[in-house]
């Protein structure tokens, strides 16, 4: 089974676009811990490499670590995979929504997935990103990602179409298997 954790929420204003963006969380990575559920313990963690993901899968390797019995002697490790990054929003990362431009918004709204961000990533080769990623993981894992990775790796694992799994809500600190 593996374990799928939405980072925190970041600080930064609101309405702003980020993907990429490395953005520290807004509450203590303690504090995000002490609200997910029970985790197994011993599992290989992979997250993002961004912040915002690392910072909670190196807090909970710790604090499974300091669990571990003695017959399972070591510490758990960490992978970052960029590959677990968020879609990269390209010159829309840091600005607000408000200020990008009409014309590039109503083109993605007009094909959402299939729009290139500019001088960012498209949506097809963010969806192949995470397929190539789904693929070399364990079958059972803790990640610690973004919602769109989520909401992708749902798409491919759960057969569901990417409009389904886009409307998905998935929540700050949220906590899914499958």
């Amino acid at each position: 089974m593996r374990y799928w954790i939405r980072h925190d929420r970041p600080e930064l204003p609101d309405h702003i676009c980020y993907g990429w963006l490395d953005l520290p969380l807004a509450i203590p990575v303690e504090q995000t811990l002490q609200t997910l559920p029970e985790l197994p313990h011993g599992l290989p963690i992979f997250t993002s490499p961004l912040q915002r993901c690392c910072l909670l899968a190196e807090s909970l390797a710790e604090t499974q670590s300091e669990t571990l019995s003695e017959s399972m002697a070591g510490s758990i490790e960490v992978e970052c995979l960029t590959s677990l990054q968020e879609v990269h929003f390209g010159r829309w990362e840091g600005v607000r929504w408000d200020d990008v431009p009409r014309e590039e918004l109503d083109a993605w709204a007009a094909d959402p997935f299939g729009y290139q961000f500019p001088q960012g990533e498209s949506v097809p080769a963010f969806i192949e990103r995470i397929r190539l990623m789904l693929n070399s993981l364990p079958a059972d894992a803790i990640i610690i990602t973004h919602a769109g990775v989520i909401r992708a790796a749902l798409h491919l694992s759960q057969s569901i179409t990417l409009a389904e799994a886009f409307d998905r809500r998935i929540d700050f600190a949220q906590c899914l298997r499958f």
